[in-house]
């Protein structure tokens, strides 16, 4: 009886702990409705290219390396926070990449619709942010990855 009673202990304090972690910590991947930026992504390219500030001489020169992905979440109230860079160049366009995600302005939030409600929930993101040798190539590498099929 003693082992049932314990067990039984045991058990529920799992389904607390459980419950204590579908908080406000829990990180999403997918969902319902995802974060846009407020003015689109076109918008969001164009703050991109227009702050990336690199020397030449350290962006490669091979197309298919010139790219860093940071995933970052998007809070409940549209902030940005937990940037990470998931794959890198260098350290001078890594830096520059990180630099420019922390400037940008705050995100309409995505979240799911419960009960014909809309609940905001933290989901991760990745952007490309893309180094080009000519400024000028930038906008248009971005507008191109939208209007591919």
């Amino acid at each position: 009886m003693k082992k049932l009673y314990f067990i039984a202990i045991f058990c529920s304090s799992l389904i607390s702990m459980a419950q204590k972690n579908t908080s406000d910590s829990l990180i999403y991947t997918t969902t319902d409705v995802w974060p846009t930026y407020p003015q689109g992504y076109q918008a969001l390219y164009s703050f991109i290219c227009s702050n990336i500030n690199v020397p030449v001489s350290e962006i490669p020169a091979e197309k298919n390396r010139n790219t860093v992905f940071i995933k970052f979440v998007v809070e409940k109230d549209g902030s940005t926070s937990n940037y990470e860079i998931m794959k890198g160049i260098n350290t001078t366009c890594d830096a520059e990449a990180m630099r420019v995600i922390k400037l940008m302005s705050n995100w309409n939030p995505g979240g799911t619709h419960k009960f014909n409600k809309f609940q905001p929930l933290r989901i991760y993101m990745t952007i490309p942010i893309k180094f080009l040798k000519k400024s000028s190539d930038c906008e248009a590498s971005y507008n191109q990855m939208f209007t591919k099929k």
